[in-house]
């Protein structure tokens, strides 16, 4: 599977723009009747063979699926050349083997012409999911062109009713000249200062963006987003080697954190002990219960016995003595196997409010499921690209000298959300926990810095026949009055 991380998008307004990529897959946008295709006139997606049957789940196959698109920077945005993965996930609800079973690919754009008609699933026996994996390079475009993709379902036998299509919104942009991509490093930690000094927290970096199973995508920069955190906050805080544990990619195994959590962890912390536990990968959410789990190295997005629960990790940090934790999370975020889209849960990070959970803060990418963006001139995620610039003063929003935990996550929102808007028209939204007047303490928490001095207001000059006319002052005001 590719490498799949956020869009690459240009650097922020008071830095160099970036060149910006060249292709967008964006999810579903309404399209004009002229535009619809033959998948969305006629029942194309089922064969002869596949009316509708009047005894549903049991002579016909009750078939589900969903498409995803991904590309290398996890931004669905393509550059030249690079490759467009296409994962597709079929659901037997039925209880009659569904025989032939194939996806249709067709669309309106250049794109199109590049991706296979058909893609060819098999037989999928009842309560079976199968799972295939497509990747197809595409060419750039020397001008803006826009079309869609769009998936439908067909089998050889009889389906008890014909899945909803899926469709999907390319948007292709031209690439720029060589040489105009500002290249950004911010990856030089600040350092802190006598009032900043954390010497009893602890941090935990994870940052998987490589898989054991090749059928996992991919996440560009997670590796190197855990390790640059882990630095920052390491050097912020004035902390020692002993009392940072990064989790990178073959080390972040599901054993790696279960000891970490449960046996590293508890031995460093007491009453004082702030915690930050930073991660970038992806992650599933149960369609259910919205439960969020962790793929580690050896995880699968198809085996729920293969993953880390979110809440069991919130559960650990509640049993310890601790003064607070910092919880961040730069995640892709997708319904575990057999999950409907349309009907699945929303990701549900807090267990409940609880005297435990009064002490947490979190500081989530994405709002929604979907690929948290990979900002590509900071080789970064995105959201994890603003939470470092922040770190270094700028989210110092009430310009007091420090950046707390609540305005280092509001500017770190906001940002994201208005660069991926403003770029992509597709905005990402991320998350900050406890809301605004519902954790003082965990909000105000102290964690840089702040370098955000007030701009400065030009003065107008008055006008030349103002400054010669002589000023008339008032009758007992003034120099010797």
């Amino acid at each position: 599977a590719k490498p799949s991380r956020g869009p690459v998008l240009a650097p922020v307004a008071a830095e160099p723009r970036a060149a910006v990529a060249d292709v967008a897959a964006v999810p579903v946008r309404p399209v004009e009747p002229a535009a619809q295709t033959a998948l969305e006139r006629s029942p194309v997606v089922q064969s002869a063979a596949a009316l509708p049957s009047s005894q549903p789940g049991e002579a016909s196959a009750v078939l589900t699926f969903r498409a995803i698109l991904r590309d290398d920077n996890r931004d669905h945005i393509l550059q030249p050349d690079e490759p467009l993965t296409i994962d597709v996930e079929v659901k037997n609800e039925g209880r009659t083997e569904a025989q032939g079973v194939e996806v249709v690919v067709e669309g309106t754009g250049v794109l199109t012409a590049q991706l296979p008609s058909t893609i060819a699933i098999g037989d999928v026996l009842p309560g079976e999911i199968k799972r295939v994996t497509v990747t197809k390079p595409m060419t750039s475009a020397k001008e803006p062109l826009r079309g869609e993709l769009l998936f439908g379902l067909r089998a050889a036998s009889p389906m008890a009713q014909v899945p909803p299509v899926k469709k999907f919104t390319i948007l292709v942009k031209p690439g720029q000249a060589e040489g105009t991509q500002a290249v950004i490093d911010i990856d030089q930690p600040p350092k802190g200062t006598a009032a900043l000094k954390q010497q009893k927290a602890v941090v935990i970096a994870i940052g998987v963006g490589r898989y054991r199973d090749t059928q996992v995508p991919s996440v560009k920069f997670a590796a190197r987003d855990a390790e640059v955190m882990a630095a920052y906050l390491q050097s912020i805080a004035g902390l020692s080697a002993d009392r940072v544990r990064v989790l990178a990619d073959g080390h972040g195994l599901k054993q790696d954190l279960t000891e970490t959590f449960d046996e590293w962890l508890p031995k460093r912390v007491d009453p004082n002990t702030v915690v930050y536990v930073y991660v970038a990968g992806r992650a599933l959410v149960d369609g259910v219960t919205g439960a969020v789990s962790l793929v580690p190295y050896d995880g699968s997005t198809v085996s729920g016995g293969r993953v880390y629960s979110v809440r069991r990790l919130q559960e650990s940090l509640a049993r310890l003595p601790i003064q607070r934790a910092i919880l961040i999370f730069d995640v892709s975020l997708e319904h575990a196997a057999g999950a409907d889209p349309s009907t699945g849960a929303a990701p549900a990070w807090e267990i409940g409010a609880t005297d435990a959970s009064a002490k947490m803060m979190w500081m989530i990418g994405n709002n929604g499921l979907q690929e948290a963006r990979a900002f590509e001139p900071g080789r970064h995620g995105l959201f994890t690209y603003q939470l470092l610039r922040g770190l270094q003063g700028p989210a110092d929003l009430d310009r007091d000298g420090t950046v707390a935990a609540g305005e280092l996550c509001a500017f770190a929102r906001g940002e994201v959300a208005r660069m991926t808007s403003e770029q992509i028209g597709n905005s990402q939204q991320p998350v900050c926990l406890p809301a605004p007047g519902h954790g003082a303490l965990v909000r105000i928490h102290p964690m840089a810095k702040g370098n955000n001095p007030k701009p400065v207001v030009p003065v107008k000059k008055e006008d030349p026949a103002q400054e010669t006319a002589p000023k008339t002052l008032p009758a007992g005001v003034g120099p010797g009055q």
